[in-house]
This record gives C-alpha cells, structure tokens and sequence, in this order.
C-alpha cells in the first residue's frame, strides 16, 4: 500500500514535470516576442517573425499558402499575434494545470504547425523537426494522463475532455502520433535513404514568369542554407542570336524585391546582389533573351530558361 502511493506520487510529480516544461517551452516563445522582443510583432520590422518564413517556405509542404500570406500584410500581422498569443495561453495553462487537456490539444496543434512550416530547417541536426515531433508526442501524452493531483484542475475537481480520454481514443492518439512523426520525417528527410528534401549546401534559383511583363523575371532562390544567402557576382544573358550581354551587380536592374522588409535581398553588397533563400527578386532582363548563366560566388553557375 505505501509503495501504491510513492509510485501515485512519483507518477502525479511525473506528470507536472512534463506539464511545466513544455508549457514553459510554448509560454517563454510567446513571452519574448511580446515582452523582450517586440519587433518581432512590427509587421513594418525586419525582424518581423515573417523573416523566419521567407526562409521557411521552400521546405514547407505549404509553401504556396506561406507565399499567399506574406503577400497578406494584414492577415499575416494577425497570425503571427494569434499565434503567439496562442504559445502564451497554452503554455500558461500547461504549466499551471488549468485545462490541461484542452491545452494539449492546442499544444498538438502548434507542434504540427511548427513541424509542417520549420520541420526541415534544421540542417545541421534536424533540430526543427525533433523539438516539434518530440513536443507534439509530448503533448498526446499530457492529454492522455491529465493534469495530475498537483494542478488547479484538481483543485477545483474539474478535468474537461477527460470523458474523451478513453481507450479507443488513446490508441488513436498513438497511432496518430507515429504516423505524424514518420510522415514529416519521411518527406523532409527520407527514411531508408537519408536524403533532404531542400538542398543545404547549394544554393538553387528558378526563373518565374511575371504576367504582363515579357521583360521581366522572378529569381526565386529554391534551396540553400537557411543562415546564410547566396551572392551574385554577375549574369550572362544568351539572345536568340547566339549573342550575350554580360551584367555586373552594379548593372542588374531589380524592378522589385518581394517580401519586404522581410527578405533581405535583392540589394547589392560589397560589389554583389545577394540573394537569400525564400526569396523573389524581380529583375528586368535583355529584349528577347533565351536564357541566362548566373555566376555565384562558392556555388555552381545557375542555368536558366526564359520561357512565357
């Protein structure tokens, strides 16, 4: 009987260590955008949280959708409050045991969110990916357990959502959680053969067509590291008569930098454009160009087509 209770008690103490510490894991991100690091918030700031999306969003499987809304000033200062607020509200009531299950249920949100726009961005050691997978496991479990005898649930006898902790749902949960945790991993990294799905060693750039200007393409970087930018040194255009017309830096005209202030690029430094990954430069290319040859410093030339 008294070994019962050492093993409640370890059991209760168990349940509140893991409550708190991934509670305070949400409420400390929330509390320093609002708190340390309200520029963070300022939608007109370069530090605003969107700089963390331009990078973000070729590695995401939503990356159309982070584009749509980035071109949304409005919408995205709204999410990333709501999301923050979210980290703050969650992680509070993890840490203290107020509707604990409820909280998990919002912490297993946020950990997908995480998971499916960062999940790929740790390169050096899948650092994204682990705390996000780890974190939403976590959070299955706190939902499955409860908030335990040494929360404000429990001292006011009130355990919502607990009825839905049954075993049936239990056994979906996991199941849930194993195949979220495999999926991403599978199509971030592959599994039998350990391959990632955004290069981070060399940088890629596209050419995208801009609608109703023939003389005008995006430079969308595709792939590269996320904690660094790839630099132009010059371009090489090709005419349809086999001729080229050569541009310095100082000579590409940039008709447009998307995704300011946020991007970072699309401005020339030291004597080259410097591109970061996630971005979209609009320049304006030479009167019937077929194709260009852009010149990077430490990265293999890029080889584009122009094509309407």
């Amino acid at each position: 009987m008294y070994r019962d209770s050492i093993n409640f008690a370890k059991r209760e103490l168990a349940v509140r260590a893991i409550s708190i510490t991934m509670g305070f894991v949400f409420f400390i991100a929330g509390w320093r955008r609002f708190y340390n690091m309200p520029a963070k918030h300022d939608i007109e700031s370069a530090a605003h949280l969107a700089n963390k999306l331009v990078a973000a969003a070729p590695g995401s499987p939503i990356e159309g959708i982070i584009h749509w809304i980035m071109y949304q000033p409005s919408l995205l200062s709204l999410s990333t409050y709501l999301f923050s607020t979210a980290e703050l509200v969650v992680g509070l009531c993890l840490m203290i045991g107020l509707f604990t299950r409820l909280a998990a249920i919002g912490s297993m949100g946020l950990q997908i969110v995480l998971m499916v726009i960062f999940g790929w961005m740790g390169y050096e050691c899948l650092d994204e990916w682990t705390m996000a997978a780890t974190g939403f496991a976590i959070s299955v479990a706190i939902f499955l357990i409860g908030s335990g005898s040494y929360s404000l649930d429990s001292l006011m006898d009130k355990d919502i959502l607990a009825r839905w902790a049954t075993p049936k749902v239990s056994g979906v949960l996991v199941v849930l959680a194993t195949v979220i945790t495999i999926g991403f991993y599978s199509f971030y990294f592959g599994i039998f053969h350990f391959e990632k799905r955004t290069s981070t060693h060399n940088y890629s750039i596209v050419a995208e067509v801009v609608e109703g200007q023939s003389d005008v393409r995006t430079l969308y970087v595709k792939a590269g590291g996320s904690s660094t930018a790839s630099y132009v040194k010059g371009i090489t255009f090709t005419l349809p008569d086999g001729s080229i017309v050569e541009q310095s830096p100082e000579e590409i005209e940039v008709v447009r930098q998307h995704f300011l202030p946020w991007s970072k690029s699309g401005k020339v430094v030291d004597g080259v454009l410097k591109l970061r990954l996630g971005s979209k430069t609009d320049i304006r290319i030479p009167a019937g160009a077929t194709s260009a040859v852009i010149d990077l410093i430490d990265n293999k030339d890029q080889e584009l087509t122009f094509t309407e």
